[in-house]
């Protein structure tokens, strides 16, 4: 499926493309999809996630109902979105797992949808591309939920989950090698 939205570019108007993504598309793009991660969330070149993010985007790719998106500026990608299924033994499942009450964790985890990243480099922010990756991405999955983190700043991923329903399942979670609080969230799907 490819989407085409027109936005605005120093030279009269930019075709920015939206696209699925095969797992061995997302790998190739490791690099660059490394890029639109440290950019969009002010991190440096050489910050260990940022360094880890390929190789973290092929153990990803490699699950069998991966699901990714680009966004694409002609040949250059400026944003993406990603996830799978969230299942016992996967380390950000079993984190968040480990935090929501029983009830709680059998609601929102049990058989969700992970979204797993979604950025849009900071020069393209604004246009609706985040929108169209969260939405693409999400679109005739299977799972009866999905659930997430993000900063747990009011940023304008925030405003964009909000937005489009979701609920915040933990207010503010620290991950392990991270010192920035996050935001569980999560929702129904179809």
């Amino acid at each position: 499926m490819i989407v085409r939205q027109i936005a605005p570019g120093r030279a009269g108007h930019v075709t920015e493309e939206v696209r699925r993504l095969s797992a061995a598309e997302f790998t190739a793009l490791g690099h660059e999809a490394a890029g639109v991660f440290a950019a969009a969330l002010e991190y440096g070149p050489v910050e260990p996630r940022v360094l880890a993010f390929p190789a973290i985007a092929r153990q990803h790719a490699a699950r069998s109902d991966f699901r990714a998106y680009g966004a694409f500026d002609g040949d250059r990608l400026v944003g993406f979105s990603e996830g799978y299924s969230s299942l016992p033994g996967q380390w950000w499942h079993d984190s968040v797992a480990a935090r929501l009450p029983p009830d709680q964790r059998q609601r929102w985890l049990d058989g969700a949808f992970e979204l797993v990243e979604l950025h849009v480099h900071p020069a393209y922010q604004g246009r609706g591309l985040g929108g169209r990756l969260h939405d693409l991405l999400l679109e005739g999955v299977p799972n009866r939920t999905a659930v997430l983190s993000t900063r747990s700043a009011e940023t304008p991923a925030m405003a964009l989950y909000r937005k489009r329903g979701w609920l915040v399942l933990i207010d503010e979670m620290l991950f392990p090698s991270n010192a920035v609080p996050f935001r569980i969230l999560g929702r129904d799907l179809p």
